[in-house]
């Protein structure tokens, strides 16, 4: 019999926390289902400890691939899935024990192609909102889409969903970019899905690392994961003007309030010719996005951008140094 769900994991070197996230996977309140473990080239004890609790439990499989990035383990974990239904976990995170088992439930009393949850941030003091999300998963919304809830535009990360596979497959998903690799997929996923039922349940607790090595939203500041984000954001933007292009509006205002912004407040700490080639996607999606749009950001963040379609990153450093 074909299990009901299938947990893609991908793995790479999270020692500290593999244990926890497979702890939490094996309690799901689900009858039936497999957790798929990709190890992409762990050179820490992770590999050890997987394949420890695989043979403690056979409901845990545990392959390997030299190391190719997050992209490369979710798309080998999800081709070997079996599942009806189709979900991903980052190895350093935990899922709460009705997680699963109420995206499901949620999936099949209404027919949906996705069924997508609250989040929480988790570090050793505890949990807390994460603010993104805040009006995205204020109220339960059952079939509903991105087109009609238009903030699911910020709801962009693979982890707090469950998919039918049947449409996964349908649509040919997979993962691409090296990093950031989340946002042009689900971005897709939402607007090609038939419904999506949204639960304000809290079905994800997304670590804060305060062990080992951090996790690249950890690492926002430094160039390359400035340069990753914002070709993310420029290709999430090509996917929506090319699908859903009424959603051009909400999607540049929060990524110019918001990842946009963030890249070039890291100005204070480069140079100028450090940062010019990272920055130079977001250039080109800012000088995309509609006059009118970037006329009703706020007065500092319009500033910003007007700045950064002229290149003039001197005078950008001069306000981002600025007390904000």
């Amino acid at each position: 019999m074909l299990p009901t769900l299938s947990v893609v994991v991908p793995m790479f070197d999270v020692e500290p926390y593999i244990s926890s996230c497979l702890e939490s996977l094996l309690d799901q309140q689900v009858a039936d289902f497999e957790v798929i473990v990709v190890d992409d080239g762990s050179t820490d004890g992770s590999h050890t400890i997987a394949d420890q609790w695989a043979h403690k439990d056979s409901r845990i499989r545990v392959l390997k691939q030299p190391n190719a990035g997050v992209s490369a383990a979710r798309n080998a974990g999800a081709r070997v899935a079996r599942g009806r239904y189709l979900a991903f976990c980052d190895s350093d995170d935990i899922v709460p024990a009705t997680g699963y088992a109420s995206l499901i439930k949620s999936l099949e009393a209404t027919g949906s192609d996705i069924a997508s949850g609250d989040v929480r941030r988790l570090d050793s003091a505890g949990v807390r909102k994460y603010p993104g999300y805040q009006d995205v998963f204020a109220h339960d919304r059952r079939r509903t889409h991105i087109r009609r809830h238009t903030a699911l535009v910020r709801d962009r990360m693979v982890w707090n969903k469950v998919f039918r596979r049947s449409f996964w497959d349908a649509r040919a998903l997979v993962f691409t970019l090296p990093e950031y690799e989340d946002a042009p997929v689900m971005i897709r996923a939402h607007i090609e899905a038939s419904s999506v039922d949204v639960l304000s349940e809290v079905v994800y607790f997304w670590r804060i690392r305060e062990r080992g090595a951090p996790s690249i939203t950890q690492r926002g500041d430094e160039p390359a994961n400035i340069a990753a984000c914002m070709r993310m954001v420029l290709d999430t933007f090509e996917v929506i003007t090319t699908l859903a292009p009424e959603l051009v509006p909400p999607y540049a205002d929060d990524m110019c309030r918001g990842n946009v912004r963030r890249a070039l407040r890291a100005l204070h700490l480069h140079s100028d010719a450090t940062l010019s080639d990272a920055l130079s996607p977001a250039r080109s999606f800012v000088r995309s996005v509609p006059v009118d749009l970037l006329n009703d950001l706020p007065a500092t963040d319009r500033q910003l951008m007007t700045l950064l379609i002229r290149g003039d990153l001197t005078q950008i450093r001069r306000l981002v140094e600025e007390p904000i």
